[in-house]
Order: C-alpha cells, then sequence, then structure tokens
C-alpha cells in the first residue's frame, strides 16, 4: 500500500476526489475542505482527520482506529464496515452517515451528533455516547454493550434487537425509541425516559432502575 504526505492527498482529492487504497496513517489532515473524496479501502490508522469538512466523503472498509476526529463536518459520510475503534469522534457531526457494521468499540462521541445515522449491526461496545444528539438513528441489530450515554437525546432511535447489556443510560431520552427485543440486561436506567417507547420482548432482567418514565409504553412480553 503506497504512503501518501498531506500535499499529495490533498492534490489527488482536488483533481480526482478519489484517494482509496493508501496508506495514511499518522497523516496530518486537519483543518481541510475535502467534501465528497472517496477514500475507500485506506489505512488512517493514527491519523488527524480534525476541524475539517470531510461531509459526503467515502470512509468505507477504511482503518480509522485511534484517529483524532473531533470538530469536523461528516454529515452524510460512510464508514460502512470501518474500523474507529478508540477513535476521538467528540463535537463531531456525522447526521445521515452510514456506520453499517463499522467496529465503534471504546470509540467517544462525546457532545457529537448523530441524528439520523446509521449503525445496523455495527459494534459499539464500551463507546461513549454522553451529551450525543442522536435522534432517529437506525441502530437495529447492533451491539451497545456497556455504552455510556449520559444525557443523550435518542428520541425516536431504532434500537430493536440490540445488545444493551450493562449499558449506562443516565438521563437518557429514549421517547418513542423502538426497543422491542433489545437486551437489557445489567444495564443501568437512571432518570431515562421511556415515553411511549416500544419494550416488547425486550430483556430487562437484572436491569437496575431508578425515575424512569414508562407513560404510554409497550410492554408486552417484556422479561423483567
Amino acid at each position: 500500500m503506497e504512503k501518501l504526505v498531506r500535499a499529495q492527498v490533498i492534490t489527488l482529492a482536488n483533481e480526482k476526489g478519489d484517494v482509496s487504497g493508501y496508506d495514511l496513517s499518522g497523516v496530518n489532515l486537519s483543518n481541510l475542505d475535502l467534501i465528497a473524496v472517496r477514500f475507500k479501502g485506506c489505512n488512517f490508522h493514527g491519523a488527524n482527520l480534525s476541524s475539517s469538512n470531510l461531509c459526503m466523503s467515502n470512509f468505507d472498509d477504511t482503518d480509522l482506529s485511534n484517529c483524532n476526529m473531533s470538530s469536523s463536518n461528516f454529515i452524510g459520510a460512510s464508514f460502512r464496515n470501518a474500523r474507529l475503534e478508540n477513535s476521538d469522534l467528540t463535537f463531531a457531526s456525522f447526521i445521515g452517515s452510514d456506520f453499517s457494521e463499522a467496529n465503534l468499540t471504546k470509540a467517544n462521541f462525546t457532545n457529537s451528533k448523530i441524528s439520523t445515522a446509521r449503525f445496523h449491526k455495527a459494534d459499539l461496545s464500551e463507546a461513549n455516547l454522553q451529551m450525543t444528539e442522536a435522534v432517529l438513528i437506525q441502530s437495529d441489530n447492533a451491539t451497545l454493550r456497556k455504552v455510556s450515554a449520559f444525557g443523550s437525546s435518542m428520541i425516536g432511535a431504532n434500537l430493536s434487537g440490540t445488545n444493551l447489556r450493562g449499558a449506562m443510560l443516565h438521563g437518557t431520552d429514549l421517547s418513542g425509541a423502538n426497543l422491542s427485543s433489545a437486551d437489557l440486561r445489567e444495564a443501568t436506567l437512571l432518570e431515562t425516559i421511556l415515553v411511549a417507547a416500544n419494550l416488547e420482548n425486550a430483556d430487562m432482567r437484572d436491569t437496575h432502575t431508578t425515575g424512569i418514565e414508562l407513560q404510554r409504553a409497550r410492554l408486552e412480553g417484556l422479561k423483567k
């Protein structure tokens, strides 16, 4: 895999809009405007993509582990089957992005915007989702084991069949969310809002609950 430096990336992005298949590990791509660029299959391990505009760009099948992606614009970007373990995604915008089947273990989304993003079958184990805007996210059949979502807004989220075992959902707003068949065993729900949520066939055995709001929630088949 050919290694590129910052200047080469900028040239390829501006001339072709395609930087796929290159080794970009450790490269500094901060403070750049790289809209709708194709980076499919690149190695970004340890790279700096902070404070850049990368909206609508394609990062499918890329290694973005241990990256600094904070305060950047990734609206509508695609990260299908990408690796983002331990990456800093704080204060970034991922509205409408696609993380289907991505590895996001221990990723830090604190204060980020991920509303309407897709996380189908993604692994967010031990990820930090504190204070995120996650309205209408699609996280069906995803793994959010031991995730921390303190103070997050997850209104209308689709978490059907999701593994939330051991999750910390303190002050999380899950109004109208679909949690049908979700695994919430050993999770902590403190002051969690579940108004009009769908908890049909969800598993809440050994779940720690204090001050939760369940008005108009659907509880048929709930295990507790």
